[in-house]
């Protein structure tokens, strides 16, 4: 879980949704993105949504670390 209310790091990984839901809107808001890493710091999942509102459901990456997925 990362707290980034700046989007400095959101920035950095190009997972900024720059679509304001009305006129005048939100402004820029983060893509809600789940990644999975291994020991070494490679990244074996991903999961986005498109919709700022819906994280990961907690089955789908548990599923997605029972699959192998997430090992080296």
């Amino acid at each position: 879980m990362l707290s980034d209310p700046d989007l400095e790091v959101a920035a950095r990984y190009n997972l900024i949704n720059d679509r304001n839901l009305k006129p005048g809107g939100l402004g820029p808001l983060h893509i809600p993105t789940t990644f999975l890493v291994d020991a070494q710091g490679i990244v074996r999942w991903i999961d986005q949504a498109e919709d700022y509102q819906i994280r990961s459901h907690p089955d789908r990456v548990l599923d997605a670390i029972r699959s192998g997925l997430a090992t080296a």
